[in-house]
């Protein structure tokens, strides 16, 4: 069969939306708490602080991060142009890479400060920077497969085997490249507690500022001088 060139890998925003309900653990001075709980919740798939700091059991807060990891691993796969769906194991593997990519997800949570009578937390996120490190490896991973498409070496392939080996290259370039993950620059925000009578919450927005940061993007270039693993926070 006549197969297609595999064209080279656009940008694309990874926005992961996130639904997180309100805290009802109004005590003064939990917000860092709070805060630490629904990253660690929804990035690292440790529950333990958001199930104290919002009430939530342990099923709810294994499904937030679920949803989060399923969210990345579709977001991944149309980012790369991949036709995977009905290759299970594959999406397993792309499903792990996932959970991997999360895993590095690295931040530091400040103290509580108020401004103008609002309370705030400050917290400092390393965007992951794996999708711009990853660019010149799966560059030419994309070249020397489209090469391989010309000579030949795939005509007695089917389709979705031909999707499956395409994909397998680049996943394996990205789960390698975890394992010596490269950040961006710090990015700094501050997110302010809500609060109502009984209970405190964080926008919609501050949760969006989260998530943007926590994957750097495509289309900036690999940083200049980026952080290593061993630069992770203890």
């Amino acid at each position: 069969m006549k197969l297609g060139h595999k064209g080279k890998v656009i940008a694309l925003l990874l926005v992961l939306v996130l639904s997180l309900a309100g805290c009802t653990f109004g005590e003064s001075g939990k917000y860092k708490y709070y805060v630490e709980g629904i990253v660690s919740a929804n990035y690292l798939g440790i529950p333990d602080e958001y199930i104290k700091a919002t009430g939530a059991d342990k099923s709810e807060a294994g499904v937030l991060y679920l949803q989060n990891v399923i969210r990345l691993s579709e977001n991944i796969n149309n980012y790369y142009g991949f036709s995977i769906n009905s290759d299970h194991e594959l999406y397993n593997k792309l499903t792990d890479l996932s959970k991997k990519i999360y895993s590095k997800a690295k931040y530091e949570v400040g103290d509580v400060h108020t401004e103008a009578g609002a309370n705030y937390v400050d917290i400092t996120i390393y965007p992951i920077n794996i999708l711009n490190q990853t660019v010149p490896e799966v560059d030419a991973y994309i070249n020397d497969f489209n090469q391989r498409v010309q000579n030949g070496e795939y005509n007695d392939y089917t389709q979705d085997a031909y999707e499956s080996e395409f994909a397998s290259g680049i996943l394996d370039i990205l789960l390698n490249a975890c394992d010596s993950m490269e950040y961006k620059e710090p990015v700094k925000l501050s997110i302010m507690i809500v609060s109502n009578e009984d209970s405190f919450y964080i926008s919609d927005s501050d949760l969006r500022a989260i998530d943007a940061n926590i994957i750097a993007t495509s289309g900036d270039g690999v940083s200049t001088n980026p952080a290593t693993e061993t630069d992770s926070q203890e």
